[in-house]
């Protein structure tokens, strides 16, 4: 909620600015102090140090986004590159955001071309696209950098949100993959490319296929249908047919009071529960279910899917 006290005219401006600055705040009368002011009672959130934004909730991509954005005003000529590319081409983060934007600069012995700014080396031009007034990697050559950077989860999990909203096709994963080889953390890329999946539905879907793969478990279906004789019981996130064994992540925001479908928390949980049913009575052996918990500790999905998944 935006403070009442934040006259109208200076909202729009500053909303309109997408992130705010003291200097660019000056521009339209508000002082340093009224940026305190208005940080303390909500009407502004901080971004980074020095850096605002209009609203109370931001998500990480958001708050990194409009970081990004302040670091390049003033350069509209650089091309941004890796999860700073990311984030502009709208897609979703995995991990804590660097504190650096990559840039597609020649390197220059070490040395930095700005503050905040860090060089990756020069893209073909085949592999720059415009996003609003930005000069931003392709979203294939985003997913991977990603990836080479920050490990192939962060990869995987950027590339499932661009297949699925057709912002990149498997065909030019592959090809700009390609074009990586001999670079450092090709290996990432390519692991990547191997595992992007469209039907990944969350983030927490896309993390835990890559953690399956690392258990060197067996590799689930995904987004299987599961009927019975009343009809469709529901998708499940994983399926390992030889097995009869059913994976679901939970996301916490699954069962939030925000969560999407808007309904009463106890309301989803009882759904839930009826389709596990349904699920056990029509033949499923196991259902297992996991959340951010086992995916940061690997060790506890094997030991909870590893049981399950040894052949009878």
């Amino acid at each position: 909620m935006r403070a009442p006290d934040l006259p109208p005219e200076v909202l729009a401006a500053l909303a309109a600015q997408g992130v705010v600055t003291t200097a660019s705040a000056r521009r339209v009368g508000a002082s340093r102090s009224d940026l305190d002011a208005w940080l303390r009672r909500g009407a502004l959130t901080r971004v980074a140090r020095g850096v605002y934004a209009v609203a109370t909730e931001l998500t990480p991509e958001e708050r990194y986004r409009r970081w990004v954005e302040a670091v390049l005003t003033g350069l509209p000529d650089t091309v941004v590159a890796g999860p700073a590319a990311v984030v502009l081409h709208g897609l979703p983060l995995l991990g804590a955001a660097p504190s650096v934007v990559h840039v597609a600069v020649a390197q220059r012995h070490g040395r930095k071309p700005g503050r905040h700014l860090h060089p990756m080396g020069p893209l073909d031009p085949d592999d720059v696209v415009r996003v609003g007034r930005w000069a931003v990697a392709s979203p294939a050559r985003a997913v991977l950098d990603t990836a080479r950077l920050m490990g192939a989860a962060s990869g995987v999990v950027a590339a499932d949100a661009a297949l699925r909203c057709r912002l990149v096709s498997r065909a030019a994963l592959e090809e700009t993959c390609a074009s990586l080889a001999g670079r450092t953390g090709v290996r990432r890329a390519r692991r990547v490319v191997r595992l992007a999946n469209p039907e990944s539905e969350s983030p927490g879907e896309s993390w835990s296929a890559v953690v399956i793969d690392d258990l060197g478990l067996p590799a689930p279906a995904r987004q299987h249908e599961h009927l019975d004789g009343r009809g469709l019981i529901g998708r499940s996130d994983f399926w390992w047919p030889e097995q009869s064994v059913v994976g679901e992540f939970d996301g916490r925001v699954k069962y939030g009071r925000t969560n999407p479908s808007g309904r009463a928390p106890e309301a989803v949980l009882w759904d839930e529960k009826r389709r596990e049913d349904r699920l056990r009575a029509g033949g499923r052996r196991s259902v297992a279910r996991w959340t951010t918990t086992e995916l940061r500790h690997p060790h506890l999905l094997h030991g909870l899917l590893a049981p399950l998944l040894r052949s009878t």
